[in-house]
């Protein structure tokens, strides 16, 4: 029986301060009433019509402007290759270890959050071979494929990149 003392006076204590004012819900409901008389009948009609019942027509554009479509709402996105990006940076860097005192250097930096592989590059248009290919496979954002160009750098105006996704071409100024 001594545990029955808190609970009867939190009983007492909340009959009392219920019984004091007006409850929060009928307030709601006076309110609630007031607002229904003030609409119109085809207002009150949608907003008493349940929401799977509504059609909704979405209007077509016709100045040729194209819609974006969420990937994640679009059954047909997961079929459709991914849009890849990379950054292009042609340079010549110092170098000891040949006779002209430099090497030419393309470094091709993934912008893909996905990792992705390259598998093949080429450069002018297939007129300047690459010697060799450092880490192209597994790229992330960030990371770096480092490419030897066999022409040197100020005669490359075009490098096409090829990965599983397709073929992106990169113009040199």
């Amino acid at each position: 029986m001594p545990n029955m003392k808190p609970i009867l006076l939190s009983a007492l204590l909340l009959s009392l301060l219920s019984g004091c004012s007006p409850s929060h819900k009928a307030e709601q409901n006076k309110a609630g009433q007031q607002d229904q008389t003030d609409v119109d009948p085809e207002t009150k009609r949608i907003l008493e019509t349940d929401l799977s019942e509504l059609e909704v027509s979405v209007p077509q554009a016709d100045s040729g402007e194209q819609e974006s479509i969420d990937p994640t709402q679009d059954p047909i996105a997961e079929n459709r290759p991914v849009q890849e990006e990379f950054d292009i940076k042609v340079y010549r860097a110092e170098s000891q270890g040949t006779m002209s005192g430099y090497i030419d250097k393309i470094d091709i930096i993934s912008l893909n959050d996905a990792p992705t592989t390259i598998t093949g590059i080429q450069v002018n248009r297939g007129n300047c071979g690459v010697t060799r290919m450092y880490d192209y496979q597994n790229m992330r954002y960030g990371s770096v494929a480092l490419a030897y160009p066999r022409c040197k750098v100020e005669y490359i105006r075009e490098i096409n990149i090829s990965t599983a996704n397709g073929t992106y071409t990169f113009q040199i100024s």
